[in-house]
C-alpha cells in the first residue's frame, strides 16, 4: 500500500532534528580558531557557538525559546506544533521559501570548516551583518563576535563578494585550553 508523501512542514521537521545533531557535533563540541592571511581586520576568529544560535539557521518561527527548541530538536521531541513559518512583514510562502534553502544545508554543516572553505571579514548581506563568513561553495554561514563568533545566518550558495582562503584551523573540545592543528 501506498505511503502518503510527508508534508514540507514534517520534511523540515526531519531535517531540523538531524541538523541539531550534526549542529552539536560540530558546534557544540569544539571551539575552532580560523587563520586567513587575507584578513585584515583580526589575524584569526574564534567560532564558539552556543545552542540558541541553531535556531537563526533553521529560518522557523517558534513560541519555544532558542535553546528550549535547540535541545527538543536533538532529543527529538519537537512536533509539528512547535514551530511555524509566520514572520512579521513576510508572507508564508517568503518564509518557506528561505526555511526550505536553509534547512537543505543543516545536515552538512561539517563541511563549512575544510581546507577548501572561503572566508570574508565584514560580510553584509541585504539586511544580514556578519563579523565573518564562511563559504564551501555551497552554502554560507555567517558568524557575529559576541565576543567570540556564532553562527547568524545560512545561505545557499556562495554569498562572498570579496572571499579568501582559509590559511589554517585549530580546533579544542569545548572547555579545554588548548587549540590543536584541524586543517
Amino acid at each position: 500500500m501506498n505511503q502518503p508523501q510527508p508534508s514540507f512542514k514534517e520534511n523540515v521537521l526531519d531535517a531540523i532534528c538531524k541538523g541539531a545533531l550534526k549542529y552539536k557535533q560540530v558546534f557544540l563540541d569544539y571551539e575552532y580558531q580560523v587563520y586567513s592571511k587575507s584578513f585584515k581586520i583580526n589575524n584569526s576568529y574564534i567560532i564558539a557557538a552556543t545552542k540558541s544560535n541553531f535556531l537563526h539557521l533553521t529560518g522557523v518561527n517558534t513560541k519555544l525559546s532558542s535553546t528550549l527548541f535547540f535541545d527538543k530538536a536533538l532529543n527529538k521531541s519537537l512536533t509539528l506544533n512547535d514551530f511555524d513559518f509566520c514572520k512579521k512583514g513576510q508572507t508564508e510562502k517568503i518564509v518557506k521559501g528561505s526555511v526550505r534553502r536553509k534547512v537543505k544545508f543543516l545536515t552538512d554543516l561539517d563541511k563549512i570548516l575544510s581546507s577548501t572553505t572561503l572566508v570574508e571579514e565584514n560580510f553584509v548581506k541585504n539586511q544580514v551583518s556578519c563579523t565573518l563568513a564562511a563559504s564551501e561553495k555551497s552554502f554560507t554561514i555567517g558568524f557575529i563576535a559576541v565576543p567570540y563568533c556564532v553562527p547568524k545566518t545560512l545561505l545557499k550558495g556562495n554569498e562572498l563578494k570579496k572571499p579568501g582562503k582559509i590559511d589554517s584551523i585549530k580546533r579544542r573540545k569545548k572547555g579545554s585550553k588548548d587549540f590543536e592543528d584541524f586543517i
